[in-house]
């Protein structure tokens, strides 16, 4: 019974130095290029070696085209700016920090799937699980030597035969294959047909004045109704026919134009820049034969000077009215294309 035992204990000594606890990581390995390669494609192409210059010809001239101001915005969304700024931070990261800014992207962009995450609590829990596990298997293997020393029994690994892997041969039986003819389609004509109607909509942003030439006008108001201050008052003094004369001079007080204007313009029903009021040469003397201009007495009882005899003096204002129409000094397009599928 004990020769059974001190075997079987031998047997589990052998067996727990085979065994290793493993809690690496390996990442998934994925076999590329499946498909078994032919030369099926350039047996097709009459002139391969032509073709094959003509599509690296068109291959630098597209390089180069891309190179060029604006054309880079034509594969992707992102301008000439912001690639040489993407491509002078890639430069400027050293390669220590190389591995750390690889792993801020893959997080950035949500591509945790594909690697170990062992900022995942779980995951660290079994990483530290797997040595545990390796470390206790150490010492129970430690202990176990120990107690077969004492037993008369050394467990150590002794050199053997050398395993040498066979080499395989496989010969490769060649047959001929036909070639596959394709038949070559051409689509001449799109397959759909659109009814699109373009719109162009005109806004006028800012509007105006077109105006017609300048009209001289003359407009006749008694001088009761012409405002007051309107007039300067001075003194006219003359001797004729043996007779002293010495009477009021009024004058019309240029500065007082604008006003004129408003006046008129209310009058004739207009707006202030239809009408002009330049300076008005008009002279009331209210005697006969004294001086006056653009005034006329003719409807009134004038007796010698008096002030109420020349209230219905008529006087005569000269001035400027203009016409227009109106237009836009400024406009806007809008453009818009509406198509339906016929």
């Amino acid at each position: 019974m004990i020769r059974i035992g001190v075997k079987l204990t031998m047997i589990l000594c052998i067996w727990l130095l085979e065994v290793t606890v493993y809690g690496g990581y390996e990442d998934p390995v994925a076999r590329t290029n499946v498909n078994p390669k032919t030369d099926l494609f350039e047996k097709e192409i009459e002139d391969y070696g032509t073709f094959e210059k003509a599509m690296g010809s068109l291959k630098e001239q597209a390089v180069e085209g891309l190179g060029s101001s604006g054309n880079i915005e034509l594969i992707t969304d992102k301008t000439g700016d912001e690639i040489k700024a993407a491509a002078g931070e890639l430069s400027s990261i050293r390669a220590t920090d190389l591995e750390a800014r690889g792993r801020e992207e893959v997080l950035r962009t949500g591509m945790t799937e594909l690697h170990v995450d062992y900022t995942n609590p779980l995951i660290a829990e079994h990483q530290k699980d797997a040595i545990r596990i390796a470390e206790a298997s150490g010492v129970l293997l430690g202990k176990l030597t120990e107690l077969f020393k004492e037993f008369g029994i050394d467990c150590q690994t002794v050199k053997g035969n050398t395993v040498i892997e066979p080499e395989y041969h496989i010969d490769v039986k060649k047959e001929q294959v036909k070639d596959t003819v394709y038949a070559k389609t051409i689509c001449e004509e799109p397959k759909n047909r659109y009814n699109c109607h373009d719109a162009l909509t005109l806004r006028c942003n800012k509007k105006g004045m077109a105006w017609n030439p300048w009209q001289n006008r003359t407009m006749v108001k008694t001088f009761g109704e012409i405002p007051s201050h309107w007039w300067t008052v001075g003194r006219y003094n003359n001797s004729t026919n043996g007779h002293n004369i010495n009477c009021g001079k009024w004058t019309i007080n240029s500065a007082y134009s604008q006003e004129m204007a408003m006046y008129i313009a209310g009058i004739i029903g207009a707006r202030l820049e239809q009408v002009y009021v330049g300076h008005q040469n008009i002279v009331l003397i209210p005697a006969i034969d004294c001086g006056s201009v653009n005034v006329d007495f003719s409807n009134c009882a004038l007796n010698w000077c008096f002030y109420k005899d020349m209230l219905s003096a008529r006087v005569t204002f000269h001035y400027q009215y203009r016409d227009g129409y109106p237009i836009c000094d400024q406009w806007s397009e809008d453009w818009s294309e509406t198509c339906i599928l016929q």
